[in-house]
């Protein structure tokens, strides 16, 4: 029979052995905590990866089509600060536009398109942009200015209507404050022959405000409230002004009209 000092050393010994259990059974689920944790980051951190590269090469994917699509539109029709087309097409169309306009938008990347490709490449028409406040002043309100006079500056080295068109491709929400100097650069980057320096500077010319200011006292005069508004001009005179996002057809009988 043992005596007690060994009874109590055998006690103390299996106490020891139960805590030894205990705490190795609370390291091991510690490291499998910490390990459950350190793959949800890596899992996170993946997926955030996966998902920002994936629109980064997206968006860029995006800018390079927008951009061989503007080429292929405008490539070989003369242009001359604002106005695309040849300077002798007997009848002129003027666009009174917003950049940051989604019904501009839907005009640009359709039934103008199709005028551009058409009647303005056949030099039956010649297109002028001109600025006029609507959607810019939500929530892009003090950036307005800014956008036409970065196209203008475009258009001292005759390449207004890349920049614009370029920018209705690339059009972001009109509810997002997005016209900042580095999207307007970012579109300067895509106008193929634009000197970025030279639009740069450009962008500082006083006379390029006072178009912007020019622009929006005459439409305000022409009693324009809403962009896009078309005013047409020809050999017959004029028609009546669109505003809206005219059809390609109705675009052609205006034409014809005027003819």
């Amino acid at each position: 029979m043992a005596s007690r000092a060994e009874q109590k050393a055998a006690a103390r010994a299996a106490r020891e052995a139960r805590q030894k259990q205990v705490s190795v059974a609370r390291a091991r689920r510690a490291r499998l905590t910490w390990l459950a944790g350190l793959s949800a980051v890596v899992v996170v951190a993946l997926v955030i990866v996966i998902v920002v590269g994936g629109g980064s090469n997206s968006a860029t994917e995006s800018s390079r089509t927008a951009r061989a699509k503007v080429i292929a539109l405008l490539k070989g029709i003369p242009e001359h600060a604002n106005v695309l087309g040849e300077p002798t097409a007997p009848v002129t169309i003027t666009e009174f536009g917003d950049l940051v306009c989604p019904a501009c938008q839907a005009f640009a990347l359709s039934s103008e398109q199709q005028l551009i490709s058409h009647d303005v490449r056949d030099g039956t028409v010649k297109l002028v942009y001109r600025g006029m406040e609507t959607a810019s002043q939500f929530a892009n309100a003090g950036e307005y200015a800014a956008g036409q006079i970065a196209a203008r500056a475009a258009g001292l080295q005759n390449r207004e209507w890349y920049y614009v068109l370029l920018w209705y491709h690339e059009q972001p929400s009109e509810d997002t404050p997005y016209v900042t100097d580095a999207f307007m650069q970012n579109l300067a980057s895509q106008v193929p022959g634009l000197n970025l320096a030279r639009w740069e500077a450009d962008r500082d010319d006083p006379t390029l405000a006072g178009d912007v200011t020019e622009d929006s006292h005459t439409a305000n005069a022409d009693g324009f409230d809403a962009t896009p508004s078309l005013t047409f001009n020809g050999p017959k005179g004029h028609v009546q002004p669109i505003s809206a996002v005219p059809t390609y057809t109705g675009l052609t009988t205006a034409i014809k009209a005027l003819g």
